[in-house]
């Protein structure tokens, strides 16, 4: 939960600065690509990926399995802000 309430709060925090960096920039400027959402959800990944391996090896694999699962989830939509 703490993982997940960290990678919300970081992105938003990002998301707030970025609400006026667009006003005064023309069409030639490039912007440099944001890696803050594929590092917070890859990290929220890792954490959840860990926990899953941790309950598998103590011996709770349904509750594992379901975390595996989540864990996927999480790196299939970390990749998908890949920039």
């Amino acid at each position: 939960m703490a993982a997940t309430f960290l990678v919300v709060i970081v992105l938003s925090v990002r998301a707030l600065g970025r609400m006026d960096a667009g006003a005064g920039q023309r069409a030639s400027n490039v912007l440099p690509p944001d890696w803050g959402p594929v590092v917070g959800f890859g990290a929220l990944a890792l954490v959840v990926g860990l926990t899953a391996v941790a309950l598998v090896w103590v011996g709770h694999r349904v509750i594992g399995a379901v975390q595996l699962t989540l864990c996927v989830v999480l790196i299939v939509h970390a990749l998908g802000f890949w920039p």
